[in-house]
């Protein structure tokens, strides 16, 4: 259940109101406010760049835990999310106002229908950014964002956010590396309760190798894009290696992007110790109640 607060409060008062104008940061924070406001990824700027993890609905609900949990938050009871008609009450919204304890960071937003959760994250807080409705306190950010409307008589209250920037940006540093999809899938498997190894004498990089109850599984991940189905020829360079390699490892082929053609499930029966994930067993791995996969 969300809490507004942790159970040992360190209040400090704070002005909304920027005091002096321009407000004054240290150097780290002012490069931290500028990224939140131009940079990160799939929000309303020119400079923006745009990132599969944070806007495909594959992986909106375990994106959007791994950053959390980064950030060393849990959902539920540091985050309160509200559908998308609703706003944030007087209570809740004023709880934040003046003053905010420095123990714990918190966030309630409302969902966007066409956002995924980061998405929708990242556009309140640059929002409360662009509108000057935020305040910095010590590594904390406070923001308030209100949808301006033309039916309502006020604008709606949508978010408030109460983190440590620095950590987000470090949490989405690591998600849209170039082996941001590679952390993101092995936080998965670990949920699940697959301890991430590295296999002896290999001379060449698979993207994970996993290990659980003495099995030990070696996973490629491949990403088809604009083919809707998997062929028995995208799979012959990667079990050679494997076989090469970690002949004593299962072999899987994740693929994140592509269904299975019956070919290639055909081809895959014959094979002994090599299995393929298809787009609808990701799914369920990175669903809101994760699935082991890779259990027979």
């Amino acid at each position: 259940m969300f809490k507004k607060c942790c159970s040992s409060r360190s209040e400090k008062n704070y002005k909304i109101h920027h005091s002096p104008r321009p407000i004054k940061l240290s150097d780290e924070m002012d490069s931290v406010i500028k990224k939140l406001l131009w940079y990160t990824p799939n929000i309303d700027s020119y400079q923006s760049s745009k990132n599969e993890l944070i806007s495909d609905k594959i992986y909106d609900e375990f994106s959007f835990s791994y950053i959390i949990g980064q950030m060393g938050m849990k959902e539920g009871q540091d985050v309160k999310w509200l559908w998308t008609r609703d706003v944030i009450s007087d209570d809740e919204w004023k709880f934040f106002e003046g003053k905010i304890c420095t123990n714990c960071q918190k966030i309630i937003i409302s969902k966007y229908s066409t956002f995924s959760k980061v998405n929708a994250l990242l556009t309140a807080i640059r929002n409360s950014i662009a509108h000057g409705h935020f305040s910095i306190i010590d590594d904390y950010f406070i923001g308030f964002n209100k949808k301006r409307t033309t039916t309502e008589p006020e604008d709606l209250k949508k978010a408030v956010i109460k983190i440590k920037p620095k950590l987000l940006l470090k949490a989405l540093d690591q998600l849209t590396s170039p082996i941001g999809k590679e952390k993101l899938l092995a936080y998965a498997f670990k949920n699940v309760g697959y301890k991430v190894t590295e296999p002896k004498n290999r001379s060449r990089d698979f993207d994970l190798c996993l290990e659980k109850n003495g099995k030990k599984y070696v996973v490629e991940i491949k990403s088809y894009k604009g083919q809707t189905y998997l062929h028995p020829e995208h799979i012959t360079r990667f079990l050679k290696r494997a076989e090469e390699e970690v002949p004593d490892y299962e072999k899987i082929l994740l693929i994140d992007t592509s269904r299975v053609t019956k070919a290639v499930r055909a081809l895959e029966s014959n094979i002994k110790g090599f299995r393929i994930i298809d787009i609808n067993q990701v799914k369920q791995l990175l669903g809101r109640e994760p699935v082991d996969i890779l259990a027979k």
